[in-house]
């Protein structure tokens, strides 16, 4: 059974290699990904508050492993597909996990210090990353969806920044006593 499973996992390997740099690399789907990979990125280098970063990046850390764990889960069980990746053996969503969701809500997290001007801050990040940037991403290649719908990504986006800063903020407030 176990050299079964190796040998499915050394074809399924080798297709997913075959279909990267058939299919995948350098086409413009692939430098959407990268730019989304990379500009999120330098724009919070340029912005991120040196003073407060320990729990801005506490935070972003906490939403990037929320946000990839769960389209990990989301791709494993058939509810959507990323055709092309970022790089041939990588998680799922590489780009977007590890990258624009995590940097956007670190933003807000750094800017809006509320909670209510964070809540609205997030619902208006999430209306914007569901109804723009996902039709967007769909109608790009990036992804493809079957059953899943933008407001299930509405409330994903609000309710991640949400939990993601009562978390941090528990246990910064912890940190200090």
């Amino acid at each position: 059974m176990n050299e079964q499973l190796h040998e499915m996992q050394q074809n399924m390997a080798y297709e997913e290699l075959q279909r990267w740099l058939n299919d995948g690399i350098f086409t413009w789907t692939w430098w959407f990904m990268l730019g989304v990979f990379v500009i999120p990125w330098c724009i919070l280098i340029r912005l991120i508050d040196r003073k407060r970063a320990l729990s801005i990046w506490f935070f972003g850390l906490m939403v990037l492993i929320l946000s990839s764990f769960l389209d990990d889960l989301g791709a494993e069980i058939g509810i959507w597909t990323y055709p092309v990746k970022l790089v041939p053996y990588s998680l799922i969503a590489f780009p977007f996990d590890f990258s624009i969701i995590p940097v956007a809500q670190m933003l807000i997290y750094q800017y809006f210090t509320t909670w209510k001007s964070f809540s609205l801050a997030l619902v208006l990040q999430a209306a914007i990353f569901a109804f723009i940037g996902e039709p967007f991403s769909v109608w790009a290649g990036a992804v493809s969806y079957f059953g899943w719908t933008y407001c299930y990504s509405f409330v994903f986006y609000i309710v991640t920044g949400a939990f993601t800063r009562a978390f941090v903020n528990y246990w910064s407030r912890k940190q200090c006593l």
